[in-house]
């Protein structure tokens, strides 16, 4: 709490309290999009008061590392759900992802004309320009990673370095092309593998960094090392 700003707090305390319970009932479709409107209004506000007013400290890079992680985390799942399949008529699920992934402006700006699979697995997978694309989260995190603190003088990369080359690896060298094809069945096998690869690193590489840096917990000693010495002070010839 003392790397975030008192506003940037104000701004957390508000969405804990827009989902605090108010009533027993079900809440209407219409309340529940939104309230979804408002928590991404406030997470963007968080966004921006982080961006413009914490120190670049490391509490400022784990912060990023898990936006990065999530973001391309989310991604990834996005297109498994929506796009490993091929539709005959896929255009308004195209429309759909981008929109979800916000990417809609930014498709339209660059390609102008009809929804494809390839342009749109191309902005949202492996665009290291577009923000919401999961070679731009990977990309950021290869470089946060880099630069954790760590013992310089061992020649050889961590755990979590490796991961993180190893996942922005995968996305650089994927090919959209290939991507986009589908079997007899229309399934898009190569999409599919390349997903589930990513899938499978990523929660390693979040372990990875927790375990080296974020879990502090002592040597664990068992009840029975600490039993003679506790009896040894409660002996009448020791008072």
């Amino acid at each position: 709490r003392a790397r975030i700003s008192l506003d940037s707090w104000r701004i957390i305390h508000r969405i804990d309290q827009d989902f605090q319970p108010v009533t027993n009932r079900a809440m209407e479709l219409g309340e529940v999009l939104a309230m979804l409107n408002q928590v991404i209004m406030d997470l963007s506000a968080f966004s921006g008061m982080v961006a413009d007013s914490m120190t670049r400290t490391q509490g400022w890079r784990f912060l990023e590392i898990g936006r990065r992680i999530e973001r391309a985390w989310h991604t990834i799942g996005l297109v498994q759900n929506t796009l490993v399949e091929e539709f005959e008529h896929e255009t308004s699920v195209l429309d759909a992802v981008l929109e979800v992934a916000d990417s809609r402006m930014t498709y339209r700006s660059r390609y102008l004309g009809n929804l494809k699979a390839a342009p749109v697995l191309d902005l949202l997978l492996t665009d290291e320009t577009n923000p919401r694309a999961v070679a731009f989260q990977l990309t950021a995190l290869a470089g946060h990673v880099e630069n954790l603190p760590r013992e310089r003088a061992q020649p050889k990369r961590g755990a979590d370095e490796r991961l993180a080359l190893s996942i922005l690896h995968d996305i650089r060298m994927a090919e959209v092309e290939k991507l986009c094809k589908a079997d007899e069945k229309g399934v898009r096998r190569s999409l599919a593998r390349l997903l589930h690869r990513l899938a499978a690193k990523l929660p390693r590489l979040s372990d990875a960094i927790g375990h080296k840096y974020l879990i502090h917990a002592g040597t664990p000693r068992q009840l029975s090392e600490l039993r003679p010495e506790a009896a040894r002070r409660k002996r009448p010839s020791d008072s």
